[in-house]
């Protein structure tokens, strides 16, 4: 396994993958610690990082990553589900339940909607309660709140890399 990580206004964001794709993306929990086994690579989750960062920015709108999230094959069937809810829409758990022909099943896809191990990638901050309100996820109301507003574009989720100006180096005397 190997993982990086990346600083953003919703905490420290850790990825996590593998050969076969990401299994995992963590989000400012101060308790995470990477297992001593995995291997931090900066240059294998690259293109993780990069995507996630222009995601933040609010230059990206969809996602081009191998997945592979570990979970039930009806899980699995859910986060599929909420990864074709398009950027800015939104949708209720029973709709997801009806448009995966199981419509007695929103309360179980709430349920797998909270565990899901790749949020914001396989966005369940897209998936409303039968009010029409944000339903809160693992990480909190407020991390909903804020992807939401991202995608409305009223808020930014990571500054922009600024490079040193070369032109304004002091001189050694």
């Amino acid at each position: 396994m190997y993982y990086d990580y990346l600083y953003t206004v919703l905490g420290k964001v850790y990825l996590l993958a593998d050969h076969h794709g990401l299994r995992q993306l963590t989000i400012g929990s101060g308790g995470f610690c990477p297992d001593s086994s995995w291997e931090r690579s900066p240059d294998f989750m690259q293109t993780y990082r990069t995507q996630l960062k222009e995601y933040l920015l609010g230059e990206r709108q969809t996602f081009s990553l191998s997945l592979a999230p570990q979970g039930t094959p009806f899980q699995q069937q859910v986060w599929q589900a909420i990864s074709e809810v398009p950027f800015g829409c939104c949708c209720s758990y029973h709709m997801l339940a009806g448009a995966m022909n199981q419509p007695a099943a929103a309360q179980a896809v709430g349920i797998a909607k909270n565990v899901n191990p790749i949020p914001i990638i396989i966005p369940c901050h897209r998936v409303m309660n039968e009010l029409g309100q944000p339903a809160s996820c693992r990480y909190g109301q407020d991390v909903t709140l804020q992807l939401l507003a991202l995608e409305s574009g009223q808020l930014t989720l990571l500054q922009p890399s600024v490079s040193p100006d070369p032109g304004n180096k002091k001189k050694k005397t």
